[in-house]
């Protein structure tokens, strides 16, 4: 039904703390189909296990990294979650190494969507967001680190209001003072490339 409300699902905290960890984690609940909450779940705890994997080589003799993390719900609406896993992990040093990966689903199916799902096939979305962020990086002066030769194939993004936001991970594109540079790209900038039944589509209307 087109411009149906569409109630979001809920994503609830758990809290788990022990020696050396400190996590949030989320859990999601009440979507319209048990089986995508339990794919959606499992994928999030996939990811979480990921991150917590020991950034030491196997058989290494060093102590545990301090981990700390949690997350943050960018989009929860019109059968939409794109959510961002955040950890910090200590091992010593001048400063800890920071990671975050976001994952975005369809919660009518607990499809997870790499940004290539996002587009047509044969779309010019990869020209147009790399033209996108050379003119951001440009405007903003950013200091990289080497030249932008354009996003990666997993490129990391995530869904937030009617906004496309692709960004890198510390040390990828500037120095590491910068933190994670983000680039807002609007649906409507991208709509003629973009699925319409598809997440972003959706942010469009068109659902």
């Amino acid at each position: 039904m087109p411009n149906a409300i569409v109630p979001p699902v809920i994503v609830r905290t758990q809290h788990v703390v022990r020696p050396n960890f400190d996590v949030y984690f989320p859990i999601v609940e009440g979507g319209p189909n048990p089986q995508a909450q339990q794919l959606i779940n499992t994928r999030i705890m996939q990811e979480m296990h990921k991150l917590l994997a020991s950034p030491y080589p196997p058989g290494t003799q060093a102590p545990p990294p301090d981990y700390t993390g949690g997350f943050e719900v960018k989009t929860n609406e019109r059968h939409v979650l794109s959510i961002s896993l955040i950890m910090y992990s200590y091992t010593g040093g001048a400063h800890g190494m920071t990671v975050i990966r976001s994952l975005t689903f369809d919660t009518r199916t607990g499809r997870e969507y790499a940004l290539a799902e996002l587009f047509k096939p044969n779309s010019a979305y990869i020209a147009k967001i790399n033209a996108n962020i050379r003119a951001q990086i440009a405007a903003r002066n950013l200091p990289l680190l080497g030249e932008f030769t354009g996003i990666a194939p997993n490129q990391d993004y995530y869904i937030a209001d009617k906004a496309l936001i692709i960004y890198f991970q510390l040390y990828d594109l500037v120095p590491y003072a910068y933190g994670f540079p983000a680039f807002p790209i609007s649906v409507y900038e991208l709509q003629n490339e973009v699925i319409e039944d598809g997440p972003l589509g959706r942010m469009m209307g068109h659902f």
